[in-house]
């Protein structure tokens, strides 16, 4: 009587279909592209009134959406070197404004409110040095 021996063939591994999260519950977190690069970044802060939502771009460049602890809300443009190219942003008091800068990091144009509470202006800039203000119109400049 010969033995035989029992052959058993092995199914190929079946792929588990997880329920997917309807919540996420996390302080930070960092999703990442199908090449493992950064392009979402989340923080809710340890509780000190910061918050960020950032987005990167190519060359480094980014959007971040930000709120501060005395509640300033600010949404920044960034180049590359993490240089501030334009803000748009409020105070804990309601009064916004919009800055320009070029790229060495120094204002172009501020538009927005001013040290007293809805009062605006435009101001210009060369070289970072203000040389016109609708508060303070320039002659012949």
């Amino acid at each position: 009587m010969a033995i035989r021996k029992k052959t058993t063939t092995k199914k190929a591994p079946t792929r588990k279909t997880k329920a997917k999260a309807e919540h996420i519950t996390a302080r930070s977190i960092t999703l990442e592209d199908a090449h493992g690069k950064p392009r979402i970044f989340m923080d809710a802060g340890d509780g000190d009134g910061y918050a960020t939502i950032c987005l990167f771009g190519e060359g480094e460049r980014s959007i971040q959406i930000c709120t501060a602890a005395n509640g300033g809300l600010h949404i920044s443009l960034m180049g590359q070197n993490c240089s501030v190219s334009a803000t748009l942003g409020m105070t804990e008091g309601d009064e916004a404004g919009i800055s320009i800068l070029d790229h060495t990091g120094r204002y172009g144009t501020v538009l927005g409110s001013t040290a007293k509470a809805g009062e605006h202006k435009l101001a210009m800039f060369r070289d970072g040095v203000q040389y016109w203000s609708s508060a303070q119109p320039a002659t012949g400049a």
